[in-house]
């Protein structure tokens, strides 16, 4: 979900020792971006894409269902899921085969979760305390009209906010700006932003987890268990599923299904202990959100299919703190989303990335962040890190099995039962697969900062005072409620956004400061990446470049290439002064810098 924001060239891995030599396959894909492997292994492979978002889903929905104050039998819950997961299948379609062009899987991002978490801890979206409990019963015509008139107006406002602020990462695309604002976000800030997203997320498995801790450790426990230490174990693939020829190294199934194995593991274990009576039957207990029979009349409520589309819950409202919050988020989640395409592009021997590939990506994902807050699932999307590890490992970079993961997604999507049996899921299970995910969330924040000197007491300073100082604000907002005067109650709750949320504090300090304390572009962890056609194929800056060597990165580029744009160009000279439009000047290569 997050990623390093820095930008290096294959000078050792893509090099030859002649110009005239065919480059290296540092990943040796079996299936390279622009072909179709075999029906059986594309099947297997785009679920496996598909799986991966599995939790991040069930995670947002639920955080989402209850900050709006929705009961745990309200079909909206449902909703809520379907509409995400056919958002993440038709984004991932259009990024893969009109965007940045890569194997890119879109999915749910988790910092789209702290702003909300924010309008509940400042006191602004607390929930009357019967719905607090999720057990809820509406006896009266008055309760009922109350009680959706709350829901409703919290996702209006869900809607109107996300909105706006992915309209922001729309320009950053069309204009091509995110170029721009990458000189200035760099590693440190990158690794801040995802270290804060990980700490600012913490209650998320604690609020899950206190129903029933023995079942959520299980949870964690098995996650841990088949993502890590049995992640080497690999069990050899039919010859219908790979290449003929091409000797099978066998198949991860315990590292890349480990959230899948652990949800119906535990699954079935709160199912013994629903039958064998150890979980209580009493609402008021907190186990007995472990059962897996309190939400049966949802399940039974919920129709067998539907249909998302704008605007299903109202028309957008608006709420200036989430917007600003999440404005900030578009824009670290835009940052982040280049350094995944530069990433999987590597990943797919497909580096550099085109500057216009760049852009149509950021383009398209902002795009698809707009549809997706119209139809109130309370996210956006954006590119999933996890995505280039299953290419490596699966060895398949096509970005037609991704196409394929992302039609698999919107058919699913369209079962409102399947949603249903989704988000009945207990608690316990939920705060196990967050309490893993979310320290792997943090972590990565912390491996960002291995490209940065941190023997320099200027990176040690702008690290340290990027963290503590929002960790420390937080903490003091949270124990003096109210102390934000300013005699304008919207801007009081802007400023409690800001500093209580403390990834949005920590962008701002680490921009600042990373941006004004002097230090080299080395010391601060940026690479320099104006390297032209002989710097990349040749690892030389002779200035000499041969017809062959010319030829080989023109063909590379054209895999970043919209058809027929080429034919278009010809004819009307104007539009190859769009940023995220290719142009058919294949001379040099174009680099974010």
């Amino acid at each position: 979900m997050a990623s390093e924001m820095q930008v290096q060239t294959n000078s050792d891995d893509d090099q030859e020792s002649t110009p005239e030599a065919k480059p290296t396959r540092a990943h040796q894909l079996i299936y390279d971006v622009e072909e179709w492997p075999p029906i059986p292994i594309s099947i297997s492979v785009a679920f496996q894409h598909l799986l991966g978002c599995l939790g991040g889903i069930v995670t947002l929905t639920y955080t989402v269902s209850d900050a709006v104050c929705l009961t745990n039998i309200d079909p909206i819950r449902s909703q809520i899921f379907c509409s995400s997961l056919f958002m993440i299948g038709l984004s991932t379609v259009v990024q893969s085969l009109i965007g940045v062009r890569l194997p890119v899987f879109q999915g749910p991002s988790f910092t789209f979760l702290p702003p909300i978490i924010a309008m509940k801890t400042s006191g602004e979206w607390l929930c009357p305390e019967p719905i607090q409990g999720n057990n809820m019963t509406v006896n009266s015509t008055t309760n009922t009209s109350s009680y959706n008139e709350l829901v409703y107006s919290r996702m209006n406002q869900l809607q109107g906010s996300l909105m706006l602020a992915s309209i922001i990462e729309v320009v950053l695309g069309g204009t091509g700006a995110v170029g721009i604002c990458l000189r200035f976000v760099g590693p440190i800030t990158s690794s801040v932003t995802i270290f804060l997203l990980g700490y600012s997320l913490y209650p998320v498995p604690i609020s899950y987890s206190k129903s029933y801790w023995p079942v959520a450790l299980t949870s964690a426990f098995i996650v841990i268990v088949c993502g890590i230490y049995l992640a080497h174990v690999r069990i050899s693939l039919p010859r219908c599923c790979r290449r003929r020829g091409v000797p099978s190294k066998g198949y991860s199934i315990c590292d890349v299904f480990a959230i899948l194995i652990s949800i119906i593991i535990t699954w079935i274990l709160c199912f013994v202990l629903t039958r064998a009576g150890v979980l209580p039957d009493d609402q008021t207990e907190p186990a007995y959100k472990a059962r897996t029979d309190t939400r049966t009349v949802l399940i039974e409520t919920t129709p067998w299919f539907f249909f998302p589309y704008p605007g299903q819950f109202g028309a957008p409202g608006f709420n200036m703190a989430l917007f600003i919050g999440f404005l900030s988020v578009v824009i670290s989640s835009a940052m982040e989303s280049v350094g995944d395409y530069f990433t999987i592009g590597k990943t797919c021997d497909a580096f550099p990335v085109p500057s216009h590939a760049v852009n149509r990506g950021i383009l398209i994902e902002g795009l698809m962040s707009v549809l997706s807050a119209s139809l109130g699932t309370g996210h956006a999307t954006t590119s999933y890190t996890t995505n280039a590890a299953v290419v490596a490992i699966t060895k398949v970079g096509s970005r037609y099995v991704l196409a394929l993961a992302g039609v698999m997604g919107m058919v699913l999507a369209i079962f409102g039962k399947l949603g249903a049996v989704m988000t009945s899921m207990p608690d316990p299970i939920i705060g196990g697969i967050t309490l893993v995910s979310l320290g792997i969330v943090l972590s990565l924040g912390i491996a960002g900062l291995r490209v940065v000197d941190m023997t320099s007491s200027r990176n040690i300073s702008v690290v340290g005072m990027s963290i503590f100082i929002p960790i420390i604000s937080s903490e003091w907002l949270n124990r003096n409620p109210g102390q934000i005067q300013t005699g304008s109650y919207e801007l009081d709750k802007v400023i409690e956004i800001i500093i209580g949320f403390p990834m949005i504090l920590g962008i701002i300090i680490a921009v600042f400061l990373d941006n004004t304390i002097k230090g080299t572009k080395k010391e601060r962890g940026f690479e320099l990446v104006t390297a032209d056609v002989t710097t990349v194929v040749n690892g030389n800056d002779t200035g000499t470049t041969s017809k062959s060597s010319l030829t080989m990165v023109n063909k590379g580029r054209d895999i970043f290439d919209l058809p027929y744009i080429n034919h278009l160009c010809r004819n009307n000279s104007c539009l190859k002064y769009l940023p995220f439009i290719q142009t058919n000047l294949h001379t040099k290569i174009d680099f974010v810098a």
